[in-house]
């Protein structure tokens, strides 16, 4: 991190809440993603032609969506082999414990986003006790564009979304219906 001693005093925004992903971030990386890649796309040939498609990068979800429905059932049980294989390794970040301490000693929200499958999700919180998301008091929303999800009503009421949309344009929908949007100074509009 670097600050420029030469630019201009700002007032400082209040910090409304910060969102992580988990692996990486909260969680020391453990998944082998070329060899998820390889197995789910079939083969090194398919992912260096994912790579090569993807700019260096390449989205597993993105490139099984146009697969029929058994393909895709076989390239996810795939991922959550994985997945569930790297719950044996999962590490919390250093520093991940002592950052979130210091936010809910300010009781400052915490959010957390990832692809990760419930289980790793599940396991993260209770392992190493931290919460985010509904637990740490932000509302939750579930993007599910394919309806792939089943409904949430047998979900305990601390992990179920508050909302459910299938595409980004309908998060637009809930945030103008169901929140104040009123604008706020530029001062306080920085996360």
């Amino acid at each position: 991190m670097s600050s420029s001693s030469s630019a201009p005093a700002r007032r400082r925004g209040p910090l409304r809440g910060v969102v992580f992903d988990m692996d990486g971030t909260l969680t020391v990386p453990v998944i082998d993603f070329p060899a998820m890649y390889r197995e789910v796309l079939g083969g090194e040939a398919a992912y260096a032609a994912a790579r090569e498609a993807g700019g260096g990068a390449v989205d597993i979800l993105h490139c099984i969506e146009a697969w029929g429905p058994d393909e895709q059932r076989r390239a996810y049980e795939a991922i959550a082999r994985f997945e569930r294989d790297g719950l044996d390794c999962l590490q919390i970040m250093p520093g991940a414990a002592e950052l979130c301490g210091f936010l809910d000693a300010r009781q400052i929200r915490r959010g957390l986003i990832t692809r990760n499958v419930k289980g790793a999700v599940d396991l993260f919180h209770q392992r190493f006790g931290i919460v985010c998301g509904k637990r740490a008091g932000a509302f939750t929303c579930l993007l599910d564009e394919t309806g792939r999800y089943a409904p949430h009503d047998s979900l305990p009421e601390d992990v179920k979304p508050d909302f459910m949309v299938s595409s980004l344009p309908q998060v637009l929908s809930v945030l103008e219906e169901h929140f104040d949007l009123a604008p706020v100074s530029v001062a306080e509009s920085r996360i």
